[in-house]
């Protein structure tokens, strides 16, 4: 009975972190406690064990994920050099602070596309070509493009989302009202 226990939870555990995109480059570090936890005989000890692993893997679990979901909304409409020389910028930082959290929290942070960002817009401007600039409360700043079928004044508040267009360029929609702006990314 003690090792069909040991087992299932051991299995569980393992099926969990195992298959979790999230912890997917941290498979040794997510195990490290589940293995501490088999070398114990004691049957109440163990599962106790077991219990406190699964908890601390569950928090770390959400802290990346977390931090991969506002990497992607930052890294967004960036292009792919944009994003990787971003990545580089980082890890060099951290190297150089000699942060050993700071460093494995970088290195944790694969550049990813996310499928879009959601936003309150702001400050819209028009530049010198005529063309309206969206600058968004996560930082980002947005230039309308050539393709629109949203007209009409756009408000300082309004909820902007920026989505990926059908051939690799960017929409911008607008919560409440019809229609989108074609968008490049300035930053």
């Amino acid at each position: 009975m003690r090792k069909f226990v040991t087992a299932g939870v051991l299995g569980c555990a393992v099926f969990a972190l195992g298959h979790s995109p999230a912890l997917a480059d941290d498979d040794d570090e997510a195990l490290e406690p589940f293995r501490a936890c088999g070398t114990l005989t004691d049957n109440t000890a163990r599962l106790a064990c077991f219990d406190q692993a699964l908890a601390g893997a569950a928090t770390a679990q959400a802290e990346r994920q977390a931090r991969r979901q506002r990497r992607r909304a930052e890294d967004f409409g960036l292009s792919a050099i944009q994003i990787e020389e971003r990545y580089d910028r980082e890890i060099e930082r951290a190297e150089r602070s000699g942060d050993a959290d700071a460093l494995a929290a970088a290195e944790a942070l694969e550049p990813a596309e996310p499928e879009e960002v959601t936003s309150p817009i702001t400050e819209t401007l028009v530049d010198s070509t005529r063309r309206r600039v969206f600058l968004l409360e996560n930082g980002q700043i947005w230039r309308e493009g050539n393709n629109s079928s949203l007209r009409g004044r756009i408000r300082v508040g309004s909820i902007a989302t920026v989505s990926r267009g059908g051939l690799g360029g960017f929409r911008l929609r607008v919560e409440g009202r019809t229609g989108f702006i074609s968008v490049s990314r300035i930053r």
